[in-house]
């Protein structure tokens, strides 16, 4: 009988039965537990994601300081979070959202958050905690300011095989990807110059003025003009107030000028500065109906003149320099040099060789204050020296484009550029549209990115 007791299993099943089922139990409550915890974290990465990119899409179209950064995060940032997470476990979970760490030098944005969630089973079960907590981080980077001088060559030999319609075209999509039309309203992070060159540069009568120290008064008709200046700060950006600019050629007539090639001596209307102005830093590109503006302009452009590209050069580096701050609108003083959220670039474009330099001269016994005169190697020279300066004591970028241009022009462009990645060389019309949208892209990128 003892036997046949200890064989008979029939009373066994229950209990195994009953282990079965709290086993089952726990496992099934512990994955609804650790399943809340993770539709929870889900819930709290889309309000922690939303609530940065809301704050560094801000800090994308607006030059804030970092007080203003600090200030706006403080008091959108909880408002950004709340809009866009929920409580996807119930109103028992807690949310802690940590301050953002912003770090205003390499333009970063850190945020983390993490929620703790009561656990009904595998606490009751003693596999587990009373709570379970879930941690997210993200992080985010604002890009800089950006802030370009347009250099472009508008002299005489720009009129033939539509050249300065290319031009026209290239700057606009220049302008249009840096400034998209539909963003332009809101851009407050990119700002063009605009320096067409020839036989001088157009700044304005009342520029030039200060500029020159009212040299210019002397040109009339074309006191507007202003050209390079020499002595010791000839290659540097020192303010006017410190050495005065050169004005334009010497006067031989109404809009008419000289210029010395040789033993002998020209008039000219090619001889004195375009009628194209010189566009000082700006976030309002504007549009090709719209006078005045940067499209305006470029779309305006004509083709006249000889080839001062040192002149050209330091008017594109006088609109990127805090030292000419003065000398500009309050909406178009230049970031200073030292100001890393800015990144400056100097883009300076050229069909031919930099044939005319200024200075004063003498003829056949007849002294001038400043002419312009026909000297290539010089005027070479001049520019290279230029570059140098700017790429040795600035953070300008100098990009250079050789439109059609000969073997020697070309080397001098290379040497110019601040790499020889920045060299480009376009030998046509298409071409040179596609290196303006090109080096457009490419500033885009970069100051998205770094």
């Amino acid at each position: 009988m003892f036997l046949r007791f200890r064989r008979d299993r029939r009373g066994g099943v229950l209990p195994l039965f009953g282990l079965v089922f709290i086993i089952t139990t726990v496992m099934v409550g512990a994955a609804i537990d650790i399943g809340r915890a993770v539709n929870q974290k889900r819930s709290l990465a889309r309000g922690l994601d939303a609530a940065m990119l809301a704050v560094a899409r801000e800090l994308s179209v607006k030059n804030m300081t970092a007080a203003e950064v600090q200030q706006y995060v403080d008091e959108f940032y909880q408002d950004f979070f709340d809009a866009n997470s929920e409580k996807s476990s119930g109103s028992d979970a807690k949310i802690f959202l940590d301050p953002p760490v912003i770090d205003t030098e390499k333009r970063q944005i850190d945020v983390s958050a993490r929620t703790e969630i009561p656990t009904y089973f595998i606490s009751i079960a003693g596999i587990g905690p009373e709570k379970l907590t879930m941690s997210v981080s993200a992080q985010a980077t604002y890009p800089k300011s950006v802030e370009i001088a347009m250099v472009v060559d508008v002299t005489g030999s720009m009129a033939s095989s539509g050249k300065i319609d290319a031009l026209r075209d290239a700057a606009t999509d220049f302008v249009n990807i840096l400034i998209p039309p539909e963003a332009a309203a809101a851009n407050e992070k990119v700002r063009i110059a605009l320096v067409p060159y020839s036989t001088g540069v157009n700044i304005g009568t009342a520029r030039a003025t200060l500029a020159t120290g009212g040299w210019n008064a002397s040109r009339e008709s074309f006191e507007y003009c202003a050209s390079e200046r020499g002595g010791p700060q000839a290659a540097t950006d020192a303010s006017y107030a410190t050495a005065p600019v050169g004005p334009g050629t010497v006067r031989s007539g109404w809009k008419k000028g000289y210029r010395k090639s040789g033993s002998s001596l020209y008039s000219s209307s090619d001889y004195i500065c375009p009628e194209s102005p010189l566009l000082p830093l700006t976030l309002d590109p504007g549009g090709a109906g719209v006078s005045g503006s940067l499209l305006h302009t470029i779309n305006n452009l004509q083709a006249k003149g000889y080839t001062a590209g040192a002149t050209g050069i330091t008017w594109g580096w006088y609109a990127l320099s805090e030292n000419w701050s003065s000398l500009w609108p309050a909406d178009s003083k230049p970031a200073a040099n030292s100001d890393e959220r800015v990144l400056k670039y100097l883009i300076v474009m050229t069909d031919g060789d930099f044939n005319t330099i200024f200075g004063p001269t003498t003829h056949y016994g007849t002294d001038y204050d400043w002419m312009a005169q026909n000297n290539s190697y010089e005027a070479r020279q001049r520019a290279l020296a230029l570059c140098d300066s700017i790429k040795q004591n600035t953070y300008i970028r100098v990009i250079t484009i050789g439109f059609q241009i000969g073997s020697t022009q070309k080397a001098m462009m290379q040497d110019c550029a601040t790499s020889a990645k920045d060299y480009h060389n376009a030998e046509n019309n298409a071409e040179l549209r596609e290196k303006f949208q090109k080096i457009a892209l490419q500033i885009k990128k970069t100051y998205l990115s770094r």
